[in-house]
């Protein structure tokens, strides 16, 4: 069937701005006396802020704590996005530019903040690219639960083989498996596995490597 919508994911996979969260997260955790990991980044990676608040919650010994490292961390990411922006990824434009020429909708399904998002949005000058988004402060579940794409498809008023999810993140792939909507991966910072190889209809090295699938 004929792609009509894409849902696009943001961190990693719109913006390069998990490195930044990276960074922003080993700072914060700096200035609080301990380590952040690899691990702790994959552990996080798309998830929600109540999973967010749990996580360091456990890691941390306490719920104040855990709320002391999240406001640290993202005060150091507001402050890099203020002074140096975010960059976009890699074949973006084309694909956009492609959609457009196609009549293909689209709409944003993040797990961060609405305001984080817009943020975003704002410092790429992508905002008027795309006609929705759903962020994570709107739904309850967070990925890997489908919520996100299922409300996503229900904006975008298509049918779920109509619709194609782009991610980075094996989370991600796994939610939007779990809507039943075809998914093809982009990989960031974390590398496909064999489950999210089953759950694909590809994995590609960048946006622009989407476009041969939507003309198929």
């Amino acid at each position: 069937m004929t792609t009509r919508g894409i849902i696009f994911d943001m961190d990693g996979l719109l913006v390069d701005s998990e490195k930044i969260y990276y960074q922003a997260n080993i700072r914060a955790a700096k200035e609080m006396g301990f380590d952040f990991t690899p691990e702790d980044h994959h552990a996080i990676l798309g998830t929600t802020d109540t999973y967010l608040r749990n996580y360091f919650k456990a890691k941390l010994g306490s719920a104040t704590a855990a709320t002391e490292f999240i406001d640290r961390s993202y005060r150091n990411v507001a402050t890099v996005v203020e002074a140096d922006g975010v960059a976009i990824k890699p074949g973006l434009v084309d694909l956009l530019d492609y959609c457009d020429n196609q009549g293909i909708s689209r709409v944003i399904a993040s797990s961060n903040f609405r305001s984080m998002v817009d943020d975003f949005m704002q410092s790429t000058g992508l905002q008027s690219r795309f006609s929705q988004i759903v962020a994570g402060d709107e739904v309850t579940h967070g990925k890997p639960n489908p919520e996100i794409f299922l409300k996503a498809l229900d904006r975008l008023a298509l049918p779920a083989p109509s619709a194609l999810v782009l991610e980075d993140s094996p989370n991600g792939v796994m939610a939007a498996s779990k809507a039943a909507i075809p998914v093809i991966m982009v990989p960031d910072l974390i590398a496909p596995t064999a489950i999210t190889n089953q759950q694909t209809l590809a994995t590609v090295g960048d946006l622009a490597q989407v476009i041969p699938y939507l003309e198929k």
